[in-house]
């Protein structure tokens, strides 16, 4: 993937190159929300203080490079922080910007330092130190370039704090880099960054995705795409494997389209009618784990809809994290449990009045659920999305009433089939409405409404 300049850089013009500023009170909108960054403090590993530690835990690649301790660092914060040369190589270091989606506006922040390494030059450090930093997306694009303050001393830090670039993201999670690009005498001398922290805006909710067409899972092992099947069986593989977070920001309940339910009523009658009748409706879950493994050819057995019955530990991490989500932090007894379906039967008695049709329709009540299942052990995540029957708001339903078509009318009109049926239509003048004749040589036609 190449790397792309972010939408809007804060920077100004030096003689060394690009120093991003801080940015504006203006660019804080006041419905940002912070972003997780794992690790921005690269405070894992730990590092003896006047000394380093390999590696980077939760960046890419994790196995590369060192991080400083706090004495070494000298961040104004104490925190540790992480080089962009070691080992006679220029880095590259990676990370995702975990629950951000694609749309959403970020802003991210980080603090800089040229080298403190012994080996360094004082012509290396003078001017400051230079790094590239990125989002990571499809198509070339140049990298801007930082250029860290400079220092007259080696061995001696000068942070500056609160460097700031803003993107919009074009993908869930997106991931941004930090590239030295520092190719002078000796090599292990490089830029230092810590304090990676991210702001965004997030991106407004689509309520028109249909539940018959979620968007697809993610899933991720570290920094790297997953295949999501991987995922879902080490969550499967024990109840206690992943913990399910839902993202409230995402989730949401809503109504949904109304429907027909039982039979249409036509009432030939000249008198009111009751419809005493017994109506029992269900709402099924979706899901897009079920559909990814539907798309793939390869549905879920023994239900290819229902998780609770086809992937039963994690249907119950599901439930756990929602309950969670509700306020209930033991994930115990609960008033709003998650529903992955649910039957309702009522006993209805709607009255029908004469020439009238009448039939019964739903508006069901459901629940968008949108989290994610991480596996801390493995670094596995997946992202998926749930659309289930709604515990906490009652499902609509209506009593539809219209008049007779001129169809049904005929149909009201016609003979009886056999003797003992009563006739509302023995003659013309005892019609419940006066029709007129059929033009001669067409037949009259009734068409059913509920096939």
């Amino acid at each position: 993937m190449a790397r792309r300049i972010p939408h809007r850089i804060l920077c100004s013009l030096t003689a060394a190159g690009l120093t991003l500023v801080a940015a504006p009170p203006a660019a804080q909108a006041v419905d940002t929300v912070d972003a997780q960054v794992p690790n921005g403090t690269f405070a894992r590993p730990v590092a003896p203080d006047n000394g380093t530690a390999a590696g980077h835990t939760d960046w890419s690649p994790d196995n590369t490079g060192v991080v400083f301790g706090k004495s070494l660092a000298q961040h104004p914060l104490g925190y540790q922080a992480a080089a962009l040369n070691w080992n006679g190589a220029a880095l590259t270091l990676r990370t995702r910007l975990w629950g951000v989606k694609a749309g959403s506006h970020v802003t991210l922040t980080w603090d800089d330092s040229p080298g403190v390494d012994r080996r360094c030059k004082p012509e290396q450090l003078k001017d400051g130190q230079t790094y590239n930093v990125s989002l990571i997306t499809a198509g070339p694009a140049p990298d801007p370039q930082v250029t860290t303050g400079g220092t007259d001393t080696v061995g001696v830090a000068n942070w500056t704090t609160g460097r700031t670039f803003e993107f919009t993201a074009t993908e869930d999670n997106p991931m941004v880099s930090f590239d030295s690009a520092e190719q002078r005498d000796s090599l292990s001398c490089g830029p230092l960054i810590t304090n990676v922290g991210a702001r965004q805006t997030p991106a407004p909710v689509d309520q028109k995705v249909r539940k018959e067409q979620l968007p697809g899972p993610k899933a991720y092992r570290g920094n790297d795409p997953l295949e999501p099947g991987v995922a879902v069986d080490d969550c499967e593989g024990s109840a206690g494997n992943c913990v399910f977070t839902v993202d409230d920001r995402y989730s949401y309940r809503y109504y949904g389209r109304t429907r027909i339910v039982g039979e249409v009523y036509l009432n030939c009658t000249r008198n009111a009618v009751v419809d005493d009748r017994r109506m029992e409706n269900t709402e099924p879950p979706y899901d897009n784990l079920s559909q990814y493994y539907a798309l793939k050819g390869a549905p879920l057995t023994p239900s290819r809809s229902d998780l609770s019955q086809s992937r039963p530990n994690l249907a119950g991490q599901v439930a756990a994290g929602f309950s969670v989500a509700g306020g209930n932090s033991a994930a115990v007894s609960t008033s709003n449990p998650l529903t992955w379906s649910r039957t309702t039967t009522k006993q209805l008695g709607p009255t029908i009045q004469p020439g009238e049709m009448s039939w019964i329709e739903v508006q069901p009540a459901r629940e968008r659920v949108v989290g994610s299942f991480t596996n801390a052990r493995n670094k596995y995540r997946l992202d998926a999305t749930f659309d289930l029957p709604s515990s906490s708001l009652p499902d609509r339903y209506y009593q539809r009433t219209g008049p007779l078509t001129e169809a049904e009318l005929q149909r009201c009109g016609s003979a009886r089939p056999t003797a003992g049926t009563p006739d509302n239509g023995a003659g013309p003048d005892q019609r419940l409405i006066t029709l007129d004749a059929p033009p001669a040589g067409v037949p009259s036609r009734a068409t059913l409404l509920s096939p």
